[in-house]
């Protein structure tokens, strides 16, 4: 028997509520106590494209999709087509036979098929077509072995604010999916077993990146709205107010950066959030953000790029910008979380930075952490372990020593560790002239050279100061450390990743990973560390030219070592691509 192990694909066109039924059976899995995450894979357009999304479900922590899918729901023959070769040996699918029938060149004898006419029973005996989504879930609720009235529970909480109509409705579609798994035999050794509901929370990284914010204390979000980043600015709108916060849906990407500023200038923890398209948009008034010193925090949730590109698709192939774009030199700390905790952890440390370090700080996610779900321990995310840091923010009782004792205040003033003091305007005695133009202490114009030499010099000495203060998220390593094989990372490739070394492990090829949370400023020691030990370095990453790859190598000689494994079609790696990519190179 396979137990507690399985990865569930749901597949129709957008409008089939292909979403919602993997909503529905993530909800499930995770009250019978498994680990969850969603693997989501939906068109730009509302109705008639592929639509899919992938439950996977697991007795341990999941992070991202495996090499196969054990079930299939297909609702259209075009979805057999597009994923039938994806099921595992052993596994199963299940077909809606209601218009055409299962097209005989896609059988398989090593799978289960079940072929039911779901949209045509849903019609015929609840009068409703849309509800066979969920008949599919009875389908796989009864082979399965679901909890049942677990599921009806689920199902009454999903459909409460619709009414007890629409709630009986749903149920009775469940129970006629059962009713119609029972004309099978169960040959599949699929079984998930009820391990009982631990509290485990369950959200997607957007969510886990806005619930950080809150805790370190934002005040003001504005943003333009944008896949995948569009849940955050939602999520603010409903629960800022409640806070003394504020939001605004701004007319364009480059004022709500501006607007951002304008509030961070004011004294107030602020952010905006955005994609690959915004940040171009945003970057003019970035680096105004860095030049005139003002913490503010940008969360860029990668698509799939150049211009408009596949917005609902990921990727990873914002590094170059989120590292290097704007004019002049530019500075900036880069983030990159992984997992739920981290989401919230470095998003309330990423104020922290900004506020500490005065600049610009980018949060650098991609669509398949942004927008799909994963499970967190109940108390992993914890508001009172965040602490908060303002940095060299003056308070009022200084400002007003600065007035009484008649001391020129300087903002910008040099010092030792490139940080200067801040103080929010209107403050008395702290009076500061904050402009896009090169500036001298007080803030005031100067094409000094001197000057100019000391202030660039000034901004750029803070962020070695951050490296040598250790504040900048640190690398996370896993793996052999007598491996002669090492891999790099970030962000949501550590999922394949993590699983790719297993599959390296079973073929005698052990691995070190390395995941990078700060790319900027670089623990270059560190990397270079890395590189030294291992005799083959893998950098894998979701984008054509090998970007993290090409940064890394500005921190080493040693270029023999390094190899580039990407990916760049909008969907997440599966372990296997990785591992074979690496046992190329080793075996030769």
């Amino acid at each position: 028997m396979r137990k507690n192990d399985i990865a569930i694909k749901i597949a129709g066109l957008a409008g089939d509520g292909s979403l919602t039924t993997g909503e529905m059976l993530s909800k499930v899995l995770k009250k019978m106590g498994l680990y969850v995450t969603t693997i989501k894979d939906f068109p730009s357009n509302i109705r008639g494209l592929p639509t899919n999304m992938t439950v996977r479900a697991k007795y341990e922590p999941v992070y991202g999709p495996k090499d196969t899918v054990d079930y299939l729901i297909a609702f259209h023959v075009a979805n057999l087509y597009n994923h039938a070769h994806e099921v595992a040996p052993g596994g199963v699918i299940i077909y809606d036979t209601s218009v055409k029938p299962f097209p005989d060149e896609l059988r398989r004898d090593d799978v289960f098929i079940y072929e039911l006419p779901l949209a045509k029973k849903a019609r015929e005996e609840l009068g409703l077509e849309i509800i066979k989504n969920v008949v599919a879930v009875g389908i796989v609720g009864e082979v399965l072995g679901f909890k049942h009235d677990l599921v009806h529970k689920v199902i009454a909480a999903w459909f409460k604010e619709k009414g007890e109509k629409i709630i009986k409705k749903n149920i009775d579609a469940y129970e006629l999916g059962r009713k119609l798994a029972s004309q099978y035999e169960k040959r599949d050794e699929y079984v998930i077993e009820d391990l009982g509901d631990p509290g485990r929370v369950m959200m997607v990284g957007n969510e886990a990146i806005t619930l950080g914010a809150l805790a370190a204390g934002v005040r003001f979000e504005a943003a333009y709205p944008i896949t995948p980043a569009s849940e955050i600015l939602e999520m603010l709108a409903l629960y800022l107010p409640h806070f003394n916060g504020a939001v605004v849906q701004a007319e364009d990407e480059i004022a709500a950066i501006n607007f951002a500023l304008g509030a961070a200038y004011a004294g107030v923890r602020s952010m905006t959030s955005t994609s690959g398209p915004g940040m171009s948009l945003k970057t003019e008034t970035f680096g105004l953000a860095y030049n005139n010193e003002t913490p503010v925090v940008i969360v860029d949730s990668q698509r799939a790029g150049p211009s408009t590109g596949l917005p609902t698709k990921t990727e990873q192939s914002d590094v170059h910008h989120a590292l290097f774009g704007g004019h002049g030199d530019v500075l900036r700390v880069v983030i990159a979380p992984a997992t739920l905790e981290e989401g919230f952890y470095l998003t309330a440390e990423a104020f922290n930075l900004a506020e500490k370090y005065q600049t610009p700080v980018i949060i650098l996610t991609e669509q398949a952490f942004a927008q799909n779900k994963f499970t967190a321990e109940p108390d992993a995310l914890d508001p009172y372990k965040v602490k908060i840091d303002r940095g060299k923010l003056i308070d009022r009782e200084e400002a007003e020593r600065y007035a009484k004792e008649g001391k020129q205040f300087l903002r910008y003033e040099i010092t030792e560790d490139g940080v200067s003091p801040r103080s929010i305007p209107g403050y008395p005695g702290t009076f500061f002239n904050a402009n896009s133009n090169e500036h001298d202490e007080t803030g005031y114009t100067t094409e000094d050279i001197d000057m100019r030499k000391r202030m660039v010099d000034k901004r750029l000495r803070k962020y070695m100061t951050a490296l040598k203060n250790g504040d900048l998220p640190a690398p996370v390593y896993s793996g052999d450390e007598n491996a002669e094989v090492g891999i790099i990372g970030f962000g949501a490739t550590m999922g394949p990743i993590l699983e790719a070394m297993e599959q390296l492990k079973d073929k005698g090829i052990p691995t070190r990973f390395m995941r990078l949370r700060t790319l900027m400023p670089l623990h270059e020691d560190e990397v270079r560390d890395f590189i030294s030990k291992h005799r083959y370095v893998f950098v894998v990453e979701l984008n054509a030219l090998g970007q993290l790859y090409n940064y890394l190598k500005r921190y080493t000689t040693e270029h023999d070592k390094l190899h580039s494994i990407t990916k760049y079609v909008g969907q997440m790696f599966r372990p296997r691509e990785i591992a074979e990519a690496i046992e190329k190179v080793v075996k030769g």
